[in-house]
């Protein structure tokens, strides 16, 4: 038996819509915060944002370099912790995606950081 009623499942719709849009609306200031934090704790890697339309995901994160499981735990927790505070949220968590990369060839840092 389904214990949510319709109408809790689009309020449910509609929380995730409206933390999704103040997430947009300062996605400048969230990652620049995460970005300090990142690096505060030595993490240096580049991580890239998308706010998904719909679905039950606020945020997905990706990088295209390979940390360390440890370093990316950290990411992660720090993410969520900024999130969180933006949105005025419980506690998030975060979940691995399958991703992969086409025509990527070799990457270095320059392509990186090219403006």
């Amino acid at each position: 038996m389904n214990s949510i009623e319709p109408q809790d499942a689009l309020s449910i719709v509609d929380r995730l819509d409206t933390q999704r849009d103040i997430i947009r609306e300062s996605l400048h200031e969230v990652t620049n915060d995460i970005g300090m934090a990142m690096r505060d704790v030595g993490l240096t890697f580049p991580i890239y944002f998308a706010v998904p339309n719909s679905g039950d995901a606020l945020l997905t994160i990706a990088t295209p370099f390979d940390p360390s499981d440890g370093d990316w735990q950290r990411t992660r927790e720090i993410v969520c912790r900024a999130l969180e505070e933006r949105v005025r949220c419980g506690r998030l968590g975060g979940r691995e995606l399958a991703c992969a990369i086409a025509n990527a060839g070799v990457i270095n840092a320059a392509d990186l950081t090219a403006v």
